[in-house]
């Protein structure tokens, strides 16, 4: 049997049950992996409350990635080995246990020696290197400003950033959340639970703006990020968190025409039919991490029987960085 974390109704962490599952196998195109690390992220709340895109018929496991080895290969998989270190990133969850067998499409090898641990982070880093890389661009990029800066995604975005030389403002809730982003390379920190964003940012930047701003909470004042843009500027969303604007999105882009706004709705989901720009994205952050240009922030390691205090944790907003389960 396997222990397994798992969602019958949506709701809060009190809906999290531990069960006893029948191992899985590999079955045709899919490889069991055992599990030694497992991402807690915004997806998993997503899921648990019922309003994911991707949501599987419940009841069902949550969890959308694991690091591991790789314990069976099913009929048809070449390219891997027995007890190999492997990332799963599985959008339709599973990954809360201890040990899934997830499609090949949904594995990426990884390096012998890498810590499995911090590469529990690797789908951050995939998403932060996606954001500056591939949604924006990245050519006329010299300032961003990034919203929810203490977060997985946020942090992830804030080294990556920094370490190429980027002038890094960093909005966060808290000034213990601004600290933890000084510490990840921020050039600047906004308090925005006591600090007017635009002005601060326009303080920064001589009033030239940012030439990014990377937001995955949006809300009703979603429009105003506009006020903050540079000439030819781009607002990247990458979730809702908040809800949707409450001003028409395009007609206040029409009032800041001189700058001539750009702005994107992001999702890595983009890349599903696009096998070779997911592997190439897992192979820069992969050598991010190889090479020692980055190093997760883990706020804590919790017993996989503990999923329900880390969602507790979550909805608290009190991790910085990343959370993760131990089987």
């Amino acid at each position: 049997m396997v222990r397994a974390i798992q969602v019958s109704v949506p709701g809060g962490p009190e809906v999290l049950e531990t069960v006893d599952l029948p191992r899985p196998a590999a079955g045709a195109g899919q490889v069991l992996v055992r599990a030694h690390a497992i991402g807690v992220g915004k997806p998993d709340f997503l899921f648990r409350t019922g309003v994911y895109r991707w949501m599987p018929k419940l009841p069902a496991v949550l969890g959308s990635e694991m690091t591991g080895h790789v314990e069976e290969l099913g009929p048809g998989v070449e390219g891997l080995r027995i007890g190999q270190p492997v990332l799963v990133t599985n959008y339709t969850g599973g990954c809360y246990a201890e040990y899934i067998a997830a499609p090949l499409s949904a594995v990426t090898p990884l390096p012998d020696g890498i810590d499995l641990d911090d590469a529990a982070s690797l789908s951050n880093y995939q998403t932060a290197w996606a954001l500056l890389n591939q949604a924006a661009r990245r050519d006329t990029v010299r300032s961003v400003y990034i919203n929810g800066a203490a977060g997985g995604i946020g942090s992830a975005v804030v080294q990556i950033a920094a370490r190429d030389g980027l002038t890094v403002i960093a909005g966060a809730s808290s000034e213990r959340k601004c600290a933890f982003a000084r510490e990840q390379g921020a050039t600047h920190t906004i308090d925005y639970g006591r600090e007017p964003v635009v002005e601060r940012v326009l303080a920064l930047t001589g009033g030239r703006g940012v030439d990014l701003v990377l937001d995955h909470i949006v809300g009703k004042d979603f429009t105003d990020n506009l006020k903050m843009l540079a000439p030819l500027g781009q607002i990247v969303s990458f979730n809702v968190l908040g809800g949707l604007p409450e001003k028409d999105l395009f007609r206040e882009m029409r009032a800041h025409l001189p700058k001539s706004p750009s702005v994107r709705c992001f999702t890595m989901h983009s890349y599903d039919h696009d096998p070779a720009m997911k592997q190439r994205i897992a192979a820069e952050a992969i050598a991010l991490f190889a090479g020692g240009a980055v190093k997760p922030p883990i706020y804590r390691r919790l017993p996989l029987a503990e999923a329900r205090r880390a969602h507790e944790m979550l909805d608290a907003r009190e991790v910085l960085g990343k959370l993760i389960l131990k089987p």
